[in-house]
């Protein structure tokens, strides 16, 4: 595991390590941060050095790093994009991943699905609660943004919501600037860019109501 990572971060200074103190003062449940960081990349000790701040905000937030030669220990995050980093309870993975740092406007979702995942969450009527609990099948869900994008975020904490209610569900933030490959293979021109079960391409800011009708097909 990757240890001895200082918690310091350009992402996060003084006035938003307070307000995200805030935010995390209502978790109830213990939440762990798992990741897969190369720290011999830009990205990935940028990554480490961002969680690690994350992690001293509040006891209830936990974290563990691991080198790519150790991703046996989170088979359930795919390791295709790195860095990764996925939200987990007590009962397991989550099916909430980010790859990339999730920074810029991404600092939002990020901490959305900490919120939402172990704390009260954000308020969702019980119709759209029961339509996303009814839905029976495997769903994964990319959502390729920019770190700049005002949509990116809302689409990408919509989506993990769902994750959330129904553990049938996975979502991952792509930072779509890192991946070149990912990019020329889906010809991603605008974001967000939202990849269901990897095959169907949606763009454009979504709803989590716009969300449910587009999985459910």
């Amino acid at each position: 595991m990757i240890g001895n990572v200082v918690p310091e971060s350009k992402l996060i200074d003084d006035n938003l390590k307070r307000d995200l103190s805030s935010v995390f003062t209502k978790l109830t449940d213990h939440v762990v941060l798992k990741a897969v960081i190369d720290m011999d990349s830009e990205k990935g000790a940028e990554l480490a050095s961002f969680l690690a701040v994350i992690a001293t905000l509040h006891p209830q937030i936990s974290l563990e790093m691991y080198e790519p030669g150790e991703a046996e220990a989170v088979p359930e995050l795919d390791i295709t994009y790195l860095p990764v980093t996925g939200l987990y309870k007590e009962e397991g993975y989550a099916g909430i991943a980010f790859h990339g740092v999730p920074g810029g406007k991404e600092i939002n979702s990020f901490v959305m699905a900490i919120y939402n995942l172990a704390g009260p969450g954000q308020s969702v009527s019980r119709w759209t609660v029961r339509k996303i609990q009814k839905l029976d099948q495997k769903i994964n869900i990319k959502i390729c943004v920019s770190l700049a994008c005002h949509h990116c975020p809302k689409v990408v904490a919509a989506c993990q919501h769902m994750a959330v209610l129904n553990e049938k569900i996975e979502a991952e933030m792509i930072d779509a600037a890192l991946y070149p490959d990912l990019v020329e293979k889906y010809d991603i021109k605008r974001v967000p860019l939202i990849i269901v079960n990897d095959k169907d391409v949606y763009i454009g800011p979504k709803t989590i109501e716009e969300m449910i009708t587009i999985v459910a097909k």
